[in-house]
């Protein structure tokens, strides 16, 4: 069943979650070369958010500067924008140089704890295998006795 007609086919939506998955670092480029789709990509949570962490760590680089405007009032706006942020620059450095500065502390934290919980999480891994005895056989059923029948007692007669 094709919901979005002919021109979305399966191989054009594979091709294009690659292309922004390998954008993202989360699929290296050489395994976004025939990759087998049933097959999910290794995905290290940890660094992926340590390089997203770093990207955005310097509060004081803006943002690409866009609107939502066309024609001469959009570049207008864009103009403006420009402007004011080549103006306020200065003060935004100053007032956001200390937020920079914690930034860089956490995002560095952030890695150093990263790291200790992968070694960990390697080093349990490693005494739960050390620690694990062989699984014994499963015990084999025993058979059931039979069931006795239920007799009933008849009921007793008072004497009036």
């Amino acid at each position: 069943m094709k919901l979005f007609g002919k021109d979305v086919t399966t191989q054009k939506v594979m091709d294009r979650v690659k292309e922004r998955l390998s954008a993202r670092g989360l699929l290296p480029p050489s395994e976004a070369v025939g990759l087998d789709p049933s097959v999910e990509a290794p995905v290290d949570a940890f660094s992926f958010v340590v390089e997203a962490m770093a990207e955005h760590v310097d509060s004081t680089r803006g943002l690409p500067i866009e609107t939502h405007r066309d024609g001469v009032a959009g570049r207008a706006v864009v103009l403006a924008k420009q402007a004011f942020r080549s103006i306020g620059q200065l003060f935004i450095n100053e007032a956001l140089a200390r937020q920079v500065a914690f930034n860089g502390q956490v995002l560095d934290g952030y890695s150093q704890l990263s790291a200790e919980v992968v070694r960990l999480r390697e080093k349990v891994a490693e005494l739960e295998r050390a620690r694990l005895p062989p699984a014994p056989p499963e015990p084999r059923p025993r058979p059931r006795a039979p069931k006795k029948p239920v007799t009933k007692k008849p009921p007793s007669r008072k004497k009036a």
